[in-house]
């Protein structure tokens, strides 16, 4: 029994309950929620697992740990009733998201569906950074003001990131835009979205108004949008605002919306107008900030309601580049390197 809360007259919850960790809740006829524990801030993440006639298939696979295999592999045993893996389908190359795809690959033996960017930015992570490569990021984040206890947690956390994420064996299907693949006994049309990640793949079923959104239009917190070390004058956020833009043109607003975060929900326009407003609201607030020159670091309070510690530090580095970025393509900002190489910016 689902019951339809309204919150702030804006989305509409079917779901007043989630399904516990590691468990599953029905949402559509052969369509289950699992609800998948991640040992980080953001505690869970939710997947999507369709049953089919002969099998199944899994929209996404939880972070690389133990907890999470355990939880497949009694997942395994109870609820596919003897049913192999058809299919598995990952959105993007996060490791809550992507962390396991080897391992499940390996498991069922059989080949993950993913854009091509995903596929090798997945790869990439469970290598590990090259030396090469560390370099860059290194300087990239020297010129963002960095210091250097903040260079050394860097390094300590893209060794901890290797860990978190299974190596992929196995050959990969390539999904691309505007494809129509067939998951378990329905065809779901790929919906391509780009500035959270390389090439974010949604999933919108027409047959029952079903929109697996990822981390795209997520119902109560926005998803982190990066500039990186090695696409240092990167537009994401343009990217971004220019896929919201397109989805919201395919993907009717009466869509149930199924989330990687949060509870499923009605209301795919309003949230998409909703995010896009926040980000132009950050953009002026950052503008007015810099009428002085500020280093990255230095325009955290003007995008940030909280302090961002060495954990967020990162992501925040990311996404404010990202606002500044968007402003210098427009127009409205500069950017000069300082004599210690720290890059410093100026509304204009």
């Amino acid at each position: 029994m689902t019951k339809k809360i309204t919150v702030n007259d804006t989305l509409d919850y079917p779901y007043s309950k989630r399904p516990p960790n590691g468990e599953v809740l029905e949402v559509s006829p052969n369509l289950y929620w699992l609800r998948m524990p991640l040992p980080i801030a953001l505690n869970h993440i939710n997947l999507w697992l369709l049953e089919g006639k002969n099998g199944w298939t899994i929209i996404d696979s939880g972070m690389a740990n133990d907890e999470s295999k355990d939880i497949w592999i009694n997942l395994f045993e109870t609820i596919f009733k003897g049913k192999a893996l058809e299919d598995l389908l990952i959105t993007h190359m996060h490791l809550d998201h992507s962390g396991l795809a080897g391992w499940l690959s390996d498991y069922w033996e059989v080949d993950p569906h993913f854009t091509e960017k995903e596929y090798q930015e997945t790869q990439l992570l469970s290598k590990g950074i090259e030396k090469s490569q560390e370099f860059i990021a290194l300087d990239f984040y020297k010129s963002c003001g960095y210091d250097d206890a903040s260079i050394k947690r860097y390094l300590e956390r893209v060794t901890y990131r290797k860990t978190l994420v299974t190596p992929i064996n196995r050959n990969y299907k390539k999904i691309k835009n505007n494809e129509i693949i067939t998951l378990g006994d329905n065809e779901w049309e790929v919906v391509i979205a780009n500035g959270h990640s390389p090439e974010h793949a949604c999933l919108y079923s027409k047959e029952n108004n079903i929109f697996i959104c990822g981390d795209v239009i997520l119902p109560r917190i926005t998803p982190n949008i990066s500039v990186r070390p090695f696409h240092a004058d990167s537009n994401p956020l343009d990217d971004w605002i220019n896929s919201l833009k397109n989805i919201k043109k395919r993907i009717p607003d009466d869509a149930l919306i199924l989330p990687s975060h949060g509870y499923p929900y009605y209301g795919a326009h309003k949230r998409i107008d909703s995010i896009i407003e926040d980000h132009m609201e950050k953009l002026e607030s950052l503008y007015a900030f810099c009428n002085q020159s500020k280093n990255v670091i230095e325009v955290f309070p003007a995008l940030f309601a909280n302090k961002i510690n060495e954990n967020a530090l990162i992501l925040a580095v990311g996404e404010s580049l990202a606002h500044l970025n968007y402003l210098i393509g427009e127009g409205r900002m500069e950017m000069k390197k300082n004599n210690d190489g720290i890059n410093y910016y100026k509304s204009i």
